[in-house]
């Protein structure tokens, strides 16, 4: 018989967490089944228990491993792109925009995952982590705008990080309710009402040479350090 390798052992459980993924955007929460996630994946139930104890345990890995390879994604995109602020902006949006709204079902599985996270701990929790993941990669990238002098040196950083991730999460509850009406041009130019008149006040520096990869980054790993502890009691069903 084979020997299992470490190498094989995690290729099989992102497998198995793509495939959770698409099902739980697919069909919501409540009615996608592990036998759902078993015919995605291409393996039977008894595989799947291997490596979850539960749905619960599956959703939750699932989810987060997904937002944060999202995050991976959107933060080399952006650290690596050079030019003005608004480059940079439209750059972040257009990341934003293709991991989180043109994958199909994933707008409306946000929204109803928001609609369930007052009454279902370990839905809070995910939905509260992927929050502070937002705000502290937004953190970055506009620490690196106040390092390029493109942000006022006393700017409150943290505080238009959470402004900036409350107007990207309204957009997507907007996207859900107009029916995907609402177009990525209508994201960026609504950024630019909240971080232009920001950038016209920055106090005058010399900026930094280079791409806003030149400035201080930060891992993806530790866009959600202040993690809340799910106990085993907090299901996904009352």
């Amino acid at each position: 018989m084979p020997r299992i390798t470490p190498a094989r052992e995690e290729a099989t459980r992102q497998r198995l967490l793509g495939a959770a993924r698409d099902v739980f955007v697919e069909k919501g929460l409540d009615q996608a089944s592990i036998d759902d996630v078993a015919a995605a994946s291409g393996m039977s139930v008894g595989s799947i228990y291997n490596y979850f104890a539960n749905k619960d345990e599956l959703i939750r890995q699932s989810i987060d491993n997904a937002v944060k390879q999202e995050s991976a994604l959107v933060l080399a995109d952006t650290q690596a792109a050079a030019g003005s602020p608004s480059e940079m902006i439209d750059r972040a949006v257009r990341g934003w925009w293709k991991y989180t709204m043109e994958k199909p079902g994933a707008a409306a599985f946000l929204a109803q995952a928001w609609g369930a996270a007052s009454r279902r701990p370990l839905i809070r929790d995910l939905m509260a982590r992927r929050f502070e993941r937002g705000v502290a990669l937004n953190s970055v990238l506009f620490q690196g705008c106040v390092q390029r002098g493109d942000l006022p040196a006393d700017l409150d950083v943290d505080a238009l990080a959470r402004t900036v991730q409350a107007l990207l999460d309204g957009m997507i509850l907007e996207f859900v309710l107009s029916g995907g009406a609402l177009r990525r041009s209508d994201a960026q130019r609504r950024l630019r009402f909240v971080l232009d008149p920001a950038m016209a006040g920055a106090h005058a520096a010399r900026p930094i040479e280079g791409p806003l990869a030149d400035s201080p980054t930060l891992s993806v790993d530790q866009l959600s350090d202040s993690q809340t502890a799910i106990s085993p009691a907090d299901g996904i069903r009352p």
